[in-house]
């Protein structure tokens, strides 16, 4: 499989706000782990359901998406932004781990400092 070509069709998806086009590069036994949020996720109904929750965020955006494989390990940086219940806007830095598989990914780990979006 091309890990390369797999993490820039979910690059594509993310900034595309594109929740089903997202879930389909999971393999099909996969973890999710926000670590901010707490959530383990390993069903696609639910991650799918987590990606329709996150950009149904006012003014959501996803941008500065670079995600690289070395191998069978991967990791990428984004920028997520909207409006937070508060109505202020937000902008935060965060970073993805990846374990891939040939049938997608198997396993990725968020990190950000969710504050600014819950603030």
């Amino acid at each position: 499989m091309n890990f390369e070509r797999l993490l820039q069709q979910a690059a594509k998806a993310l900034v595309d706000l594109d929740a089903e086009a997202l879930a389909a590069h999971y393999a099909p036994e996969f973890l999710l782990e926000d670590i901010a949020s707490g959530n383990r996720i390993t069903d696609k109904t639910e991650l799918r359901a987590y990606y329709d929750r996150l950009f149904s965020t006012p003014e959501i955006a996803f941008e500065n998406v670079n995600f690289f494989s070395m191998g069978e390990r991967a990791a990428g940086e984004w920028t997520w932004c909207g409006i937070n219940s508060s109505g202020i806007k937000f902008s935060i830095r965060g970073a993805s781990l990846f374990i891939m598989g040939e049938d997608g990914i198997r396993e990725e780990i968020l990190f950000y400092d969710p504050g600014p979006a819950s603030e």
